[in-house]
């Protein structure tokens, strides 16, 4: 069954509330945006997201807007999604579709991406993996719109928020859901 993961939309450019541990990546893109306006892929310094380098995706958004397809994987990211269950491999890479890891219909999915990159607006969202021991992961993350350059389709940039206890690294899952 299909689900929704955006819980809570905000202007881009606008001040943003409270997000308690997300609340470094809000002020990283306040930010890019005095230095840049309107940020594209090119205008992200990966010296600036010391820190924060392994917990993003950088991602193109498809033409027909129904998926977005990973352009750059963070280490901890892929270690998060990497599973292998029930016959089924995960994995987060470059090239991979995000409606491959998780379960959002296309029309849902092409809503979500008008909102982050025509409004322009940051989008907050949440799911949880449910490993095979019972236990589960929160996942957070807040998509920030990235202006396209001219001949490019927009991208999406994703910083994400999770914790994995020592005992539940590697262990299998079957793909991110809605809580």
């Amino acid at each position: 069954m299909a689900q929704r993961f955006a819980f809570a939309y905000y202007p881009a450019f606008g001040a943003l509330p409270d997000l308690g541990a997300l609340n470094t990546y809000a002020k990283w893109w306040a930010g890019l945006v005095v230095r840049q306006g309107k940020p594209t892929r090119k205008s992200v310094s990966f010296t600036d997201l010391r820190g924060m380098h392994s917990r993003f995706t950088l991602c193109r958004v498809l033409e027909d807007n129904e998926d977005m397809v990973a352009h750059i994987v963070g280490e901890e990211v892929k270690a998060l999604f990497k599973s292998y269950h029930a016959g089924k491999s995960l994995s987060f890479r470059k090239g991979t579709r995000i409606r491959e890891l998780i379960d959002v219909s296309a029309i849902d999915q092409k809503r979500h991406l008008q909102k982050v990159t025509s409004g322009p607006s940051i989008a907050l969202n949440r799911g949880r993996l449910t490993l095979i021991n019972g236990r589960s992961i929160d996942v957070f993350a807040l998509d920030f719109p990235l202006h396209p350059l001219p001949g490019e389709q927009p991208f999406v940039l994703t910083l994400y928020d999770f914790n994995i206890p020592p005992e539940d690294r590697g262990v299998p899952h079957s793909g991110l859901s809605a809580y």
